[in-house]
Order: C-alpha cells, then structure tokens, then sequence
C-alpha cells in the first residue's frame, strides 16, 4: 500500500464518535469518559512534579540536609522512584489491558494521595526513602494510563491533536497548581507557623488534591479497554506484546525517544528547580522565597509550552512523525544548550532560555507519544504503552543518576 493510501486511511472518520472541537472520538466515548480524562491530564503532571520541584525547601527545612548535598540526594531519590517504575510499568500496562483501565488510573492517585501525607512526616533520609517507593507506584499507575486512555480514546485522524490537548492540559495544570503552591510555606509562616509544619501543611494540601481526582476518575472514567483481553490471558503472554512490538522499528524509535523526553522532564522538575532554588539561598534569599523563584520560572517553561501544544498536534498530524521526532529532538538539544550562555541564572535572560525548554519540552514529548500511539496495537496497547513508559523510566534513571553530582 502506498503512502498516499495509508495517509486516506487514517483520515476515515469512524461514524457515531463524539465531536469535541476539531476532536472526533471512537463510538462509545461519552461526554463524562472525556472529562474524567482532561481532569486528570490537568493534575496528572503536576502532580508527579510537585514532589521534586519542593524538594528543595523539604530538604532544608524539613529534614535539615545542607545545601551541597541536596543535589546528590534529589538524585537518589530519583534514582529510587525510577527503580520502582522500571518494575511497574511493564505489568501496570499489561494488567490494563486485562482489568480494564479505571482501576488502575484510580489507584495510581490514591497511592500518590497517601504518600503526600506521610512524606514530610519523615523524621530522616532514610525514612524519606522508604517511602519514596510508594510514591513511585503510583507515579507508575499515573505515567501508563494517561496516554493509554489518551490513546484509547480519539480517531487516528485526530490523534496528535487528541495528545496535544491532553498535554495542554498537563501543562496549564502545572502552571495553575506551581503559581498557587509555590508560595503557601511563605503564607503559613506569615501566619505564625514554623517551617517545618509549614511544609507539611504544604504537602498535605496536595494529599487533598490527588485523592479529588482519584474520585472523579472512579466516578466517570470509562470502564474496560478497547479490544479487552480476556481474563484467561496469562498476563506475561500480555507483557510480551510490549517487547514484541520492538520489532517493528517505529515502536523501537518510540521506544528510544521516551527515554529522552521523559528524561528531559526529570531534567526541569528535579534539577532545574533545585538549581535555581540553591542559586537563591546563595545570593541571600530564605527558602520560602527561593522556592518561591524556582517554582516561577518553572511555571514559565510550563506556560511557553501551552501555545505550542495545539501548534505541534497540527503539525504532527500532517507530517510523517519519525520526522517530528528528528525535528523535535533538534530544538532540544539548541534550547539546552542556551542555557550554559547564562551568567545570571535568576536574571531576565533566563525567560528567554525558559521558553526555547518549555517549547522543546513539550514538542518532544508529544512526538514520542504520537508516534506510539499511532503505531501501537488497538489490543494489547496498555501492555506496548507500558513498555513505551518503562524506557522512559530508564531515562530518567540515567539522568538522575548522572544529574545529582
């Protein structure tokens, strides 16, 4: 079959699918399934985000590690979590291709809802990485399901487009929650409170908002999965499809790009942040407003990326996306680049280097997840997206390992 009639056949419109904007939907797709998932899209990322770029401030003024260590252990708790995710998201694609995916879209936030209120309740580091693993599996459950459903959901004409807006919410989430939350221990100290139960207060409000949306998933989210795997299905026949998939080489390139793009948003949510808020402390600011900055330019990139979401998904859906992955990985690896240019890290000129990685940040991403949504089968897809996130994981894993020092 030629280009040109595998282009006509992605553009059949499936009669009877949901119309939202220039989104059409698979038949079955109800107004509520579509909100359950932009709601999660908008506090997905934030969500996993928030417990690195406050690092910072619970590393000080919670569990008192020095300045010049804080690199190492964000590092290793990194390290932690994405030793965790490497054991999950395997068999968390693969059992959603069994039990359906509301289950374990709905577990993923209770346990993160969970682990935001003991967390700061660690009384050392050590405590603090024990229970960082619980955190992790429901980064896991989180990470798998969101472009699995995202995936799920739309025709394959609009399906960057479908992606896009689900990461444009993902990003106005992350800008929204950074810009409320970034000075909270600031305002709870104004009222009288110490430091430390400033920040516990601060992670219990997230405690809050994780178990919200835990709720309206299970209320709303659509049960099952497309083409669900029977029940008989041993789940290591179903972990297989995502390792046979590899063969064919757009999902090995898919496969390979995620462990870049996820990589680059460990990148700004771990070492990024904790930079700019040690850069803070040193020029003489308190924790509360160093955190304060670092959490501002974070949400810069962040909002630089929303207008480039709906930019990039029309551009993906009409060019072959091995190519948007070659142009995306290229604006990378520019935006990165600036940043060595910088001789003032909280100046001005760090906006202009925070909108290249902002627009970088999510033009690679979304190629990566077009590209295996696209090339992923309808039955077993959970189980090549749970694969497609296990290297991601694994690239995140190499940056912290090599970040922290």
């Amino acid at each position: 079959m030629s280009a040109a009639d595998n282009q006509t056949e992605e553009r059949v419109v499936e009669p009877g699918g949901l119309r939202f904007g220039p989104l059409t939907m698979n038949p079955g797709i109800r107004p509520k399934h579509l909100f359950a998932l932009f709601f999660a899209s908008f506090f997905g990322i934030a969500s996993m985000s928030f417990i690195n770029s406050s690092s910072g401030y619970l590393l000080t003024e919670v569990i008192g590690v020095p300045l010049d260590e804080q690199g190492s252990v964000a590092g290793n708790l990194t390290i932690i979590q994405e030793i965790v995710l490497l054991c999950l998201l395997g068999p968390i694609g693969a059992m959603s291709d069994k039990w359906g995916r509301k289950p374990l879209y709905v577990s993923a936030f209770i346990l993160m809802s969970f682990a935001y209120v003991i967390y700061p309740l660690a009384a050392s580091l050590l405590m603090l990485y024990l229970f960082r693993p619980l955190f992790a599996a429901g980064c896991a459950g989180n990470i798998v399901m969101l472009p699995t459903v995202a995936n799920d959901y739309p025709q394959e004409q609009c399906r960057a487009k479908m992606l896009a807006t689900c990461f444009m919410f993902n990003g106005l989430g992350l800008v929204v929650l950074i810009l409320v939350m970034k000075d909270m221990p600031y305002r709870f100290q104004g009222m009288g409170i110490d430091p430390k139960t400033a920040g516990i207060y601060w992670f219990w409000i997230m405690a809050g908002v994780t178990l919200i949306v835990a709720t309206v998933l299970f209320l709303f989210l659509k049960p099952g999965a497309p083409q669900q795997l029977e029940k008989r299905d041993k789940l290591l026949t179903t972990f297989r499809v995502g390792l046979k998939a590899a063969k064919n080489p757009r999902i090995a390139l898919a496969y390979a790009a995620a462990g870049v793009s996820r990589g680059d948003l460990s990148v700004m949510s771990t070492f990024f942040s904790l930079w700019l808020f040690q850069v803070g402390v040193d020029q003489g600011l308190t924790t509360a407003e160093a955190i304060g900055k670092a959490g501002t330019f974070y949400a810069f990139v962040q909002a630089v990326s929303l207008p480039v979401a709906p930019l990039a998904g029309w551009l993906l859906d009409r060019i072959d996306r091995v190519l948007g992955i070659a142009i995306a990985m290229a604006i990378a690896g520019i935006s990165y680049g600036s940043l060595w240019f910088l001789d003032e890290p909280l100046g001005n000129a760090m906006y202009i280097c925070a909108a290249l990685i902002g627009a970088a940040e999510m033009f690679a991403n979304l190629s990566a997840t077009s590209l295996i949504g696209k090339e992923a089968p309808e039955r077993g897809r959970g189980a090549v997206l749970g694969m497609w996130s296990w290297c991601g994981a694994l690239g995140i894993l190499i940056v912290a390992q090599v970040g922290g020092y």
